[in-house]
């Protein structure tokens, strides 16, 4: 038998630590989900997403807007363009921010993340657009308590109102069945809402501000798999913040028979109370919608690709013994509520 040279043995080696090398990078990112070679970077490309109240409540887009253009229903694309992708990011409750992740040149996480920011960020179509936000003002004429409305199915599921989250039915015309354009990123969407009471003459802040994140589909994952699991911050907590507001999933199926522009919605039911602020007569509440990709879940993965989703989010007046709007900072977290 011909004894390998030295040259061929170091060569063989070599061949034998790149195999090594390229499984380890295979299960790097199999194991730290969406935070993997910037090659593939999930994104939601379409949103449509609509925001309506209850009869009490009105919503406008700038805090001193005539009485006309005060109303219950705002179409967020008034808002935000409709071209702008959501890229992974994640939540800093400790720092107030969002953040991404930073790669070495070879690709891989260098352990380091990037602080992004609202004016460099959001709302952007290029290379260094991440999240979206949009602005609304609310009002109402008596006092109350403002919540997320609960999901409820309209027409026999085939239409829906209150507040979910859906990946979009997307018509095949060749299996003559519906696609989910979701490509599962409804499980790893987020919607936060920053609540700041203003003045209604001048928008200026009064005190501080308070953030929920609402989580949809918490209980459904990308793999099929049911069951809620936490999505650690990168702060060292085990969830992003303190305020969180959890809801279990919302689906659609096909109508029997099958209809090109109708499916069937199961939608989802609240883990926790929706209580967002309360309102006096002659406030004003400015909410900051921040709608991200939460790059920290577990169903944040390469599989998300130029998804496609539908959001309806709906406020709700409670007007049983409310005293007028409260100090925000100074208000307890909200109270749980489990159906």
């Amino acid at each position: 038998m011909k004894q390998l040279t030295a040259e061929q043995k170091r060569r063989r080696r070599t061949i034998l630590y790149l195999y090594v090398l390229l499984a380890l990078l295979i299960l790097l990112v199999t194991a730290s989900y969406t935070w993997f070679a910037l090659t593939q970077t999930p994104r939601v490309s379409d949103m449509a997403v609509h925001v309506n109240t209850t009869s009490g409540i009105e919503l406008a887009t700038t805090y001193n807007a005539p009485d006309e253009e005060w109303g219950q229903n705002i179409d967020f694309l008034d808002l935000v363009s409709e071209t702008e992708p959501l890229k992974p990011v994640t939540w800093s409750e400790q720092n107030k921010a969002f953040y991404t992740i930073i790669y070495g040149w070879d690709g891989r996480m260098a352990g380091k993340w990037q602080e992004l920011s609202d004016a460099e960020n959001s709302n952007r179509t290029d290379g260094d657009g991440y999240y979206v936000v949009g602005t609304v003002y609310a009002r109402s004429g008596e006092p109350c308590e403002v919540s997320l409305m609960d999901a409820v199915e309209l027409n026999s599921g085939e239409d829906g109102a209150g507040t979910f989250v859906i990946g979009t039915p997307v018509w095949n015309s060749e299996s003559i069945l519906h696609d989910n354009g979701g490509s599962g990123a409804e499980t790893a969407i987020r919607i936060g809402f920053k609540i700041t009471a203003v003045d209604g003459e001048t928008g200026q802040a009064l005190g501080q501000s308070d953030f929920f994140i609402y989580e949809p589909n918490c209980d459904m994952h990308i793999d099929g798999s049911v069951g809620y699991v936490d999505t650690p911050s990168i702060d060292g907590t085990e969830t992003l913040g303190s305020r969180m507001i959890l809801q279990t999933a919302s689906e659609w199926s096909e109508a029997y028979p099958v209809e090109r522009n109708v499916t069937i919605k199961s939608l989802g039911e609240f883990m926790t109370d929706t209580m967002l602020f309360e309102l006096d007569v002659d406030k004003v509440v400015r909410i900051d919608f921040y709608i991200w990709l939460e790059g920290q879940d577990v169903d944040c993965t390469n599989m998300i690709d130029e998804a496609q989703i539908f959001a309806n989010v709906q406020f709700y007046a409670d007007y049983s013994g409310q005293s007028g709007l409260v100090d925000i900072p100074g208000r307890a977290n909200h109270r749980d509520r489990r159906h």
